[in-house]
């Protein structure tokens, strides 16, 4: 090897230019929340599903925006093992929110929190997306802010176990 390229090898692995290794997943913090329309969801009643995990709220502009983006991923993903979940941390009655969401075509599922959920899933604002695999660890998070289907998508793909 040459000393150029010894010199480089070093200064590339000073600034950590290696393969670094992908962060070990973390456990996805335990929720069991009301379903919009009745019902109940937890962490442990998804497991074995890849699911993706909407943080909104229906005052979040962007959140608005992803409506129809989730409604055609949530179409795409309908005959696979990956579900979108939507947790809204909003604070309106209960039947208020499911006259909301139905107002505005919601398709995929709709669950009631607290910001204190969104919080300790990682969220500084909203919308805020956060995949958990099959196992119940989290796999991935976004940066806040609106995603459209085809990043959505990407997401899913990167994390999707092999057919």
């Amino acid at each position: 090897m040459s000393r150029n390229a010894l010199c480089l090898l070093l200064v590339c692995f000073a600034a950590g230019c290696r393969d670094a290794a992908p962060p070990a997943a973390e456990p996805a913090p335990a929720f069991d929340l009301p379903l919009v329309g009745g019902g109940r969801v937890s962490l442990d009643s998804l497991r074995g599903q890849t699911v993706l995990l909407d943080f909104w709220a229906t005052w979040c502009a962007p959140c608005l925006l992803e409506i129809d983006e989730l409604n055609a991923l949530q179409e795409e993903l309908r005959a696979t093992d990956v579900r979108i979940l939507a947790i809204s941390i909003d604070t309106l009655p209960p039947e208020e929110l499911a006259r909301w969401v139905a107002e505005h075509g919601i398709a995929y599922p709709v669950a009631l929190a607290s910001v204190d959920l969104a919080s300790a899933y990682g969220a500084d604002a909203f919308p805020f997306h956060v995949l958990v695999g099959p196992d119940g660890h989290v796999r991935e998070r976004l940066e806040s802010g609106f995603h459209d289907r085809i990043e959505l998508r990407a997401l899913v793909a990167r994390h999707a176990a092999p057919e």
